[in-house]
């Protein structure tokens, strides 16, 4: 828990500058008023569910594959909610972000299959040579 409050904190203050800056921009570009409010516990949410998706993914036990579907489960609504936060100002296409994560998360899956067959071979060619030692440290008695 205080690893994940300690990457939530870092998380939610870099989220927390981008936030108002495009807020910034969003007021000057279209010249409206957005609620702080609503960009406040925007913030909070995006930046729990960000810091979350990261712990999932930076997992290292479980199966890998399925770390990464989990950790992008976890993100779907952050661009709803960035969607309400600014009125619909930004991101007015949301599906295009999904569009851009999925191919991410195939490539990235891809990545993870391939770390995850060459670390299988190398722990087979490892396990023979141990075997092999063994076998003539044995023979050498």
């Amino acid at each position: 828990m205080k690893r994940y409050l300690k990457l939530f904190a870092y998380v939610y203050t870099l989220t927390n500058i981008f936030a108002f800056m495009i807020a910034l921009w969003v007021i000057r570009r279209f010249d409206v008023n957005l609620p702080i409010r609503e960009i406040f516990f925007g913030v909070i949410t995006n930046s729990l569910l960000i810091a979350l998706s990261i712990i999932i993914f930076k997992k290292t036990w479980g199966n890998g594959i399925l770390n990464v579907i989990l950790g992008y489960l976890i993100l779907l609504p952050v661009p709803f909610s960035i969607n309400r936060m600014y009125d619909g100002y930004v991101l007015r296409r949301p599906a295009l972000i999904y569009t851009m994560g999925l191919i991410y998360a195939v490539l990235y899956t891809l990545v993870l299959i391939y770390a995850h067959h060459r670390n299988k071979k190398d722990e087979k060619n490892l396990n023979h040579l141990i075997k092999e030692k063994d076998d003539s440290t044995k023979q050498a008695k």
